[in-house]
């Protein structure tokens, strides 16, 4: 059919087919403005999110970068490379989801001290012992879990034996829910926890699936499928507002109801890929469009954020795999200069933020805590056990601080070991302006191991008491320390 075009809206064309010009009046109530230009000059531009900290990242693949864009209408990039990441999303907690197509994995990232993005932990990069095809996009869900998309567009033989839609479970577990015999792009679950939408980007349908438990769904439906002349191919990346209509890229904006009915469409300057809720109030569509992000002010607000995704682990062990009931025995020796360590793979190895550290390693939140922990291992630099306490002490507010220290003996040498709770002063910006920030229920667990060979070697692990605490046997273990083995330390005998 003919399509009806309703200008009025500045710059922004608002359209509907003739046989649903009725519907016109319903898109002008949702639609507060024109279509703006917010940032231009990428390559491809995809998977907007919005932050609980008032900004807006999206992707531009080609370049492999994450940028950030400020409510200023300021950008810069936020992490490059960016492994080739895709779709985005954010949780309430601050979390930023991404699955980077170029690693062929899902990963959970995180701002570092100088406000960069950072790998905090992989969430799923394998399935029944192979890698996925090129993880593409993603939802979450209130339980704690994120659904991700696996189309294959690297243009080389499939990586898995489909092109399926998975789901993380907020443990870890990986399993496949869809593998139908079509191409998987955007992902959206319903504001109500209900319902899974999916986009079948090459037969331009919209599929649902009710969702009967976390990660196991009904059989489809077909919600809405696309006119082939005005909508091309598609869709590509969704969206929901709250009251749970979907905004979807196909060659235009298509907005349709949650029963699948047209409601209308709004042209975009270039062919949409993706988009998402943010700004003020929540009341700003962002569209991603070849190359430049675009904005559309609106009437209604987005879906909210969900309260927390998986935190997972290093490698999310999928379902099938040999190693799967146990992923939290698996270790990695790693030798460092002086001394080793055998950590859990779950604790990623990272390049050394400073000079002054042998060692660092990221720990993965325990439910609930809004980050991970860091354990920093440095060389020996002098000094008394005593002094030495005392810098970490200082490291912490003196208001209902608590301390503990023990002292014992393990492979590699004599040790104390030093426990810390409270408010921590936690170290922001860069850190030549030692700059720091209250960080309450924080928890440290310092060792100064005299090691055998020589020298008295730091290890600190810092991060919410949780993690800590969830992390402190395998912390002792990774040098070879045993609790029920130490005895009370007296700093008197010094």
């Amino acid at each position: 059919m003919r399509p009806l075009c309703v200008r009025g809206l500045l710059a922004g064309l608002v359209c509907v087919t003739a046989a649903a010009s009725s519907s016109a009046a319903d898109l002008s109530e949702l639609v507060g403005g024109a279509v703006q230009k917010v940032v231009g000059d990428c390559k491809f531009t995809e998977g907007p999110a919005w932050h609980p900290d008032g900004y807006l990242l999206f992707s531009d693949i080609p370049n492999s970068r994450i940028v950030r864009v400020n409510p200023d209408g300021s950008y810069a990039d936020w992490m490059r490379p960016s492994g080739g990441a895709n779709g985005l999303m954010c949780d309430q907690a601050g979390n930023v989801y991404a699955a980077q197509g170029d690693e062929q994995r899902v990963v959970r990232l995180r701002s570092n001290a100088a406000g960069q993005g950072e790998l905090a932990t992989v969430l799923a990069d394998r399935f029944d012992g192979q890698p996925f095809n090129k993880p593409n996009d993603l939802a979450l869900d209130a339980d704690g879990g994120l659904y991700f998309t696996d189309p294959n567009y690297r243009q080389q033989p499939l990586s898995q034996p489909v092109e399926g839609v998975y789901y993380i479970s907020r443990d870890g577990k990986v399993t496949r829910v869809i593998r139908e015999d079509w191409r998987p792009n955007g992902i959206l679950v319903s504001p109500d926890g209900k319902t899974l939408y999916v986009a079948n980007i090459n037969q331009r349908k919209i599929m649902a699936y009710a969702i009967v438990a976390p990660g196991q769904l009904s059989e489809p439906q077909v919600l809405f499928t696309g006119d082939e002349s005005l909508d091309g191919n598609g869709p590509d990346g969704m969206a929901l507002d709250e009251a749970g209509r979907i905004y979807a890229a196909y060659k235009q904006l298509v907005v349709i109801s949650p029963q699948g009915a047209l409601i209308g469409r709004v042209e975009v300057p270039e062919k949409p890929a993706n988009c998402a809720f943010g700004g003020e109030g929540n009341r700003t569509l962002y569209l991603t469009a070849r190359t430049s992000l675009y904005k559309l002010p609106m009437k209604v607000r987005g879906m909210a954020l969900q309260p927390l995704g998986p935190q997972g682990s290093l490698v999310a062990l999928a379902e099938g795999d040999a190693a799967s009931d146990a992923p939290a025995d698996q270790t990695v020796k790693v030798e460092l200069e002086g001394i080793t360590l055998e950590v859990p793979a779950s604790w990623e190895k990272q390049k050394p933020s400073s000079n002054l550290r042998l060692g660092q390693f990221a720990i993965p939140a325990a439910a609930g805590d809004p980050e991970g922990a860091e354990l920093a291992v440095f060389p020996p630099f002098g000094g008394s056990v005593r002094q030495n306490v005392d810098r970490w002490i200082q490291q912490f507010e003196p208001q209902e601080r608590e301390m503990k220290a023990t002292q014992g003996e393990c492979p590699q040498g004599k040790y104390v070991f030093i426990e810390l709770t409270g408010t921590y002063k936690k170290p922001v910006g860069p850190p030549f302006l030692q700059q720091t920030e209250p960080a309450p229920g924080y928890k440290m667990l310092g060792v100064i191991l005299s090691a055998k060979n020589g020298g008295n070697f730091f290890l600190k692990l810092t991060g919410p008491k949780n993690t800590v605490a969830q992390a402190a046997e395998a912390f002792r273990k990774s040098f070879g320390a045993q609790a029920d083995q130490e005895t009370r330390y007296e700093f008197n005998n010094e």
